[in-house]
């Protein structure tokens, strides 16, 4: 009887990986590609290591070439299987991919393998159920093979955290049993175990990382979001041009749990239904569509014409025409125009909650991945700046008319670049509000703010207090008071030096934590301002509604007094009324001697402006100050 019954058990779980794997459909990625060509080599593998046996046991019957032929060529697949575990393990680390001399190395090693395995001479043994070969042929074998074994490893190890976590524990587990394996084999020939181990690794990665149903999303039976941007990688990788359709749907439906699932299913069904695309789910209830070159070379043309299509059909109702569901395209008919996968998730992120045009498409065009590039440089630019401490503070200095000289100033956020130059909030503070970094900003100048008053001059020249904008991000932190109480008790800074200015805005969602921190701080000593008043939706609420002790009008607002002779009369109106509440009044943008003027005699308190100075850096400003005062 042939000593063939642990390949047999190798053999059948080899078959039905096979089975299990071709079964669904597939994406396409290449880590995917590499791993069925390694369950089907490691199946010829076994199937040959069944035949070395046959041949041996009937090597009196058989002609020598035909031995030695199925032997040798038994040993070059053992080989070739733990060179593509190898290939298998770098198509995960971009590194070693994309290097080609590292990729035609390891493959000239391999092919050396294989042609000295063939040009060696090579024994057999049999003795009963024993049965083995040995010789140079094998020697080579357990010098290439453990090769690439043991460099798959060291990868795991070196790029340990460029690998996806899961291919790393699944590659080291395939190639630990393929070494116990190989080690039981060498020490007792008659165990023959490596093709069995292999499978048994195999397996493992299978149930790991590379089963089908790991990559769709389980509800809809489509493509996942994380294959879809592994996808995407790969294309910009490999530079494949592709066209693509992105539905986008509102977060929440507010419908029954089943009825949202229903009309989900109908959804994927019918986007299904157009051929030569791949079809994943986006984040929440959104659908993309690929359309790439490998697959029609007229995908431009077929998704411009299904796009059409698709619009039609989310135009009507759902779920039995009862329910209907807004959606917003996005047509990216030219992927090239991005440069990487990760510029095109980032215009997808920016556009995928804008509300289009009328027919609500959005057309992603050089135009927009220009936008984007120069919207992600500002984003890379700021985080550089706060990690670097390159976010810097000027002081506008504000002027008492019943002082007669400077007792104020508003302190204003700038950035410097790497080459030293100043970026202007005008650039950086709508890109810093949208990324979610504006909090960082405001933080900071608060703190360099405190330290100026705490360290220099300013007080000792007459600065009474400093406004610091706060952003609407900050007015809705709940540890804002608790924050700023902390700072300025740590400096022993007195609160009364500090006047938060917070902007009328119809934004603002959480009005109840604003007014909390400002009654928090003002109890402290803390003082507030309205800033840019006139240019908001509920303006006089605000000075109503919030403990505000200064209100600042626009310079908009200013200069429009100067031009309109309907917003003098608004104006004057309104200076009287806020001046009956007691309030303190700045005018902003003041740029000359006639508009100073005219603020004094309609009893505004303070100015500030460009007939005084511009923005100064901390140095500069106290040099006005000690000059001016």
């Amino acid at each position: 009887m042939l000593n063939i019954e642990v390949q047999m058990c190798g053999l059948v779980i080899d078959l039905l990986l096979i089975y299990f794997a071709s079964k669904h459909d597939r994406v396409g990625l290449y880590s995917e590609r590499i791993f069925l060509l390694s369950i089907v080599l490691n199946t010829l593998c076994v199937i040959l290591d069944i035949s070395s046996i046959f041949v041996i046991v009937n090597s009196d019957k058989l002609p020598t070439l035909l031995v030695d032929a199925v032997s040798k060529l038994y040993l070059v697949f053992l080989v070739t299987v733990s060179y593509m575990a190898m290939v298998y393990t770098f198509s995960d680390i971009p590194k070693l991919k994309m290097s080609k001399k590292f990729r035609y190395a390891q493959f000239i090693v391999f092919f050396i393998g294989a042609i000295v395995i063939l040009a060696l001479p090579i024994s057999y043994y049999h003795e009963g159920r024993v049965i083995y070969s040995y010789g140079p042929a094998d020697v080579a074998t357990y010098i290439f093979a453990p090769y690439f074994i043991i460099s798959t490893l060291l990868f795991t190890i070196y790029y340990s955290k460029t690998l996806n976590r899961h291919r790393k524990k699944a590659v080291r587990a395939w190639m630990m049993l393929e070494i116990i394996a190989a080690g039981i084999q060498f020490i007792n020939p008659g165990l023959l175990l490596v093709g069995f181990g292999s499978a048994t690794g195999l397996t493992i990665l299978y149930a790991e990382l590379e089963n089908p149903e790991a990559y769709l999303d389980r509800l809809t039976g489509i493509f996942s979001t994380a294959t879809l941007w592994e996808y995407l990688k790969q294309l910009y990788i490999n530079k494949t041009p592709f066209s693509t359709i992105v539905i986008t749907t509102p977060a929440e439906w507010k419908l029954a749990a089943d009825v949202e699932n229903d009309i989900l299913i109908e959804m994927t069904n019918f986007l299904r239904s157009f051929p030569n695309a791949k079809l994943f789910r986006c984040t929440g209830n959104s659908f993309m569509l690929i359309y790439d070159k490998n697959r029609s070379d007229s995908y431009e043309i077929e998704s411009a014409f299904n796009l059409d299509i698709i619009k039609q059909t989310f135009e009507k109702d759902w779920h039995g025409q009862s329910e209907h569901i807004p959606a917003v395209f996005m047509y990216a008919p030219d992927s090239l125009v991005f440069e990487s996968s990760e510029e095109f998730y980032a215009v997808y992120q920016y556009y995928k909650d804008d509300t289009g045009d009328e027919e609500n498409t959005i057309l992603l065009n050089a135009e927009t991945g220009s936008h984007i590039r120069e919207f992600q440089q500002m984003v890379n630019l700021i985080k550089d700046a706060i990690a670097e401490d390159r976010v810097e503070v000027f002081y506008q200095p504000i002027y008492s008319i019943a002082d007669k000289k400077f007792v104020s100033a508003e302190a204003l956020a700038r950035l410097r670049d790497r080459d030293g130059g100043i970026v202007m909030p005008g650039r950086f503070i709508p890109v810093a509000e949208e990324y979610g970094l504006i909090e960082k900003i405001g933080e900071r100048v608060f703190e360099k703010t405190c330290h100026a008053l705490k360290d220099s001059h300013m007080r000792k020249h007459g600065i009474q207090y400093v406004e610091i904008n706060l952003s609407v991000a900050q007015c809705e932190n709940e540890k804002l008071a608790d924050n700023f109480k902390n700072i300025m008790k740590e400096l022993g800074l007195p609160p009364e030096t500090i006047n938060l200015e917070i902007t009328e805005t119809s934004t603002l969602n959480q009005r109840n934590i604003l007014l909390d921190n400002m009654h928090n701080l003002k109890e402290l000593g803390c003082t507030f301002s309205l800033d840019d008043f006139g240019t908001g939706e509920s303006n006089l609420n605000y000075i109503v509604d919030m403990p505000v002790d200064i209100v600042k009008f626009d310079r908009t607002m200013t200069q429009e007094y100067f031009t309109n002779s309907r917003a003098k009369v608004v104006m004057s109106a309104t200076i009287r009324m806020i001046k009956e509440l007691g309030l303190k009044i700045v005018a902003e943008g003041i740029e000359t001697k006639e508009q100073l003027d005219s603020m004094a005699a309609l009893g505004v308190d303070y100015i500030q402006g460009f007939y005084f100075s511009k923005p100064l850096p901390h140095n500069e400003f106290i040099s006005f100050i000690q000059a001016k005062n």
